[in-house]
């Protein structure tokens, strides 16, 4: 790292704290039954989005606008690659053979005629991406999601989500390559920067929702739980599930 972008992650980061340290914190905080830990939540949120402001988005905003989108793309179908063996471990432990079935073959089709996952000619091969996380898989096995959590970098989570990450990085392929060779390491903190930049700035286009948001620490929240519940269901919650989720509703309502 440079001395530029060293000074960069500092400042970065001494704004980050101090916002943290100015965070609202609402003096209901933690009546959420599905969010009890919302003070540490909301101070870890405003630290995220700190960095977010002063490092992250910049970085994506003009990744966004000088990289070629094809380049983009290929950046894209190179890191959704790497996930296909964990797609296909997740596809298979949720009975769900063919789509595990389809990721491996996913990957062994772009890793070779793909040039390394550069191009998705699966895709043009109708085998569509199928995929699953190790946080869906849990959910799958009737493991309930627990309270919401949100951690530095990594952002909004869930007790059982936060399963995922070390899962992840256990069934990424390039993680057994750097592990067998540290002088590769430089390269594997490389190209973890620029997935993180590639991933945001695939979300670029939801900052107007965030900025319009009355409470953008809620929005994210309910945003969050809503879409990961969507994902274990697979679109399909259970009739009592739905039924569950609107006596709550009424019941809030009815309350204020």
């Amino acid at each position: 790292m440079n001395k530029k972008a060293l000074s960069l992650a500092v400042v970065g980061s001494a704004c980050a704290l101090l916002l943290t340290s100015c965070a609202v914190v609402p003096p209901t905080s933690g009546d959420n039954p599905n969010d009890p830990w919302e003070t540490f939540n909301r101070q870890t949120h405003a630290f995220n989005m700190a960095m977010d402001e002063y490092i992250l988005h910049p970085v994506a905003v003009s990744y966004a606008e000088n990289v070629p989108q094809p380049v983009q793309d290929g950046v894209s179908n190179f890191f959704g690659n790497l996930g296909e063996p964990g797609n296909m471990v997740n596809n298979f432990l949720q009975g769900k053979f063919k789509d595990g079935f389809v990721s491996i073959g996913r990957f062994l089709v772009n890793t070779t005629v793909g040039i390394g996952g550069i191009f998705d000619v699966a895709s043009h091969m109708n085998m569509e991406r199928a995929p699953e996380d190790f946080g869906q898989t849990l959910g799958k096995w009737g493991v309930p999601s627990g309270p919401y959590v949100v951690w530095p970098f990594f952002g909004p989570n869930s007790v059982r989500d936060t399963a995922d990450i070390p899962a992840a990085w256990a069934m990424n392929p390039l993680t057994y390559v750097y592990l067998n060779n540290e002088d590769l390491w430089p390269m594997g903190v490389t190209l973890g920067a620029l997935d993180v930049v590639d991933t945001r700035a695939s979300l670029l286009a939801t900052d107007s929702m965030l900025q319009t948001a009355i409470d953008p620490y809620i929005a994210v929240r309910e945003a969050y739980l809503q879409y990961r519940e969507n994902l274990v269901w697979d679109g399909n919650p259970p009739l009592e599930l739905l039924v569950d989720e609107f006596e709550d509703d009424f019941e809030d309502d009815y309350q204020e």
